[in-house]
């Protein structure tokens, strides 16, 4: 995986944002599904974004808290899929916890309770630096040679060919012109 200048392409920011957002979603339905699922009637949409079930005081939000600390190691390959560069990864984890914030504002209000902090800046922390360091390892794996070498093998024949193609065609212009060659 080779990368070239950094280009400015909007449309495929805001792409992997919302791809990021929703994987990020489903992710976070899928813990709270699996963790305190069975123990609940049914899960809403108030789980996913209300800060009030978020408590060390209740197994239901201890539930929430531990489905959303799971989800942010999930996020960090989420950007090791989708941004794929460790120096973007801090900036797409902050923009998904930011829209967190504000989806979870929009539907319960400001969030007042320390556990619904901690617990997402303890999140952003973990899907971060788990996605830079999934990110670096990747960046830094080594290229297969073997394949470049495959390719260049079959690049340098051909222009070999060309080449050599081209001395003849060379040479039989100066035998009919009564070159140095037609002896």
């Amino acid at each position: 995986m080779l990368y070239g200048p950094p280009v400015w392409d909007p449309i495929l920011i805001i792409a992997q944002i919302i791809s990021i957002q929703c994987l990020f979603y489903l992710g976070l339905g899928l813990w709270q599904t699996i963790l305190f699922g069975p123990y609940i009637g049914s899960l809403n949409v108030t789980h996913l974004f209300g800060w009030r079930h978020m408590s060390f005081k209740t197994f239901l939000g201890w539930m929430t808290i531990a489905a959303n600390i799971i989800n942010a190691p999930l996020g960090a390959v989420y950007l090791l899929w989708i941004v794929e560069r460790a120096k973007k990864c801090l900036d797409f984890a902050s923009t998904c916890y930011f829209f967190h914030f504000v989806f979870c504002c929009a539907s319960s209000g400001f969030p007042a309770s320390l556990e619904w902090w901690l617990t997402n800046l303890v999140g952003l922390a973990i899907m971060s630096l788990m996605g830079e360091w999934l990110c670096v390892r990747r960046e830094m794996s080594d290229i297969p040679i073997t394949s470049l070498r495959a390719r260049g093998a079959g690049s340098s024949t051909q222009m070999s060919t060309a080449v050599s193609g081209g001395l003849k065609r060379s040479d039989s212009k100066s035998r009919l012109l009564g070159g140095p060659n037609n002896v």
